[in-house]
């Protein structure tokens, strides 16, 4: 059965056992990536961290090779588990997305890890992450608010965003804490618009597709927080 067939059985209109059940599986699913994703980042920093961070920072073409490699390897993943499919098949574009952004993840964790004098680094980042991802989600919960009129205009910054990072990797410059900061708003948006479409747009059913769009927002929230905490260490 396609993804589109099941749209007819929203969560929001679906009985309240079924919504309540198709919540919980989200986030239990959101929970076990996180979970898979911080083991994944701590067997790649700890095993192969000089490696790929020395390829990914040995010039401006290597991260530009990596992260064109994990779009491509995402939008594949993100396919998977939106097909509607097989569970296994969604499962598995679930799980390559989880490994592709623990690849992606490495370099700046083994910096932080590593390259800082400051162990603090990394949990800091991560409770700021989870503060500002539960913050985020209990207001859509109570407020119930829909935030899926944010799409367009959370595509256009995504882009927009993405074509600077580009740029700065072809020419060579740094974008900044300014800019992190900015992603980081980025980022929450994408929580709220995500969060939202759970409680009132996916479908009962899709739980896996719910749990990475929603993962690949914490992750980008993650990766800017660690990005801003790791500059004011070094001022």
């Amino acid at each position: 059965m396609s993804y589109a067939a099941f749209q007819d059985r929203a969560a929001a209109y679906a009985a309240e056992n079924e919504r309540a059940e198709f919540i919980r599986l989200t986030y239990l699913h959101l929970g076990g990536a996180v979970l898979a994703c911080a083991a994944l980042c701590y067997a790649l920093v700890t095993t192969a961290g000089e490696t790929i961070t020395g390829f990914a920072f040995g010039g401006g073409m290597n991260w530009l090779i990596m992260l064109g490699g994990f779009m491509l390897v995402g939008w594949i993943a993100e396919r998977w588990a939106q097909s509607g499919g097989s569970q296994g098949k969604q499962y598995l574009g679930l799980g390559v997305y989880v490994l592709a952004q623990s690849i992606l993840l490495t370099p700046l964790l083994y910096v932080a890890a590593y390259l800082l004098d400051d162990p603090a680094v990394i949990p800091t980042a991560g409770v700021l992450t989870l503060t500002v991802f539960g913050g985020l989600t209990a207001s859509v919960f109570i407020t119930k608010k829909d935030f899926s009129f944010m799409g367009r205009a959370l595509m256009l910054l995504g882009f927009g965003a993405m074509g600077l990072i580009l740029v700065s990797i072809v020419f060579g410059f740094s974008l900044g804490a300014l800019f992190s900061a900015a992603m980081v708003v980025l980022a929450g948006g994408y929580i709220l618009y995500y969060t939202s479409n759970v409680l009132h747009h996916y479908p009962v059913g899709a739980h896996v597709a719910a749990s990475l769009a929603l993962f690949s927002a914490v992750a980008l929230l993650f990766w800017y927080i660690l990005q801003l905490v790791m500059s004011f260490g070094r001022d």
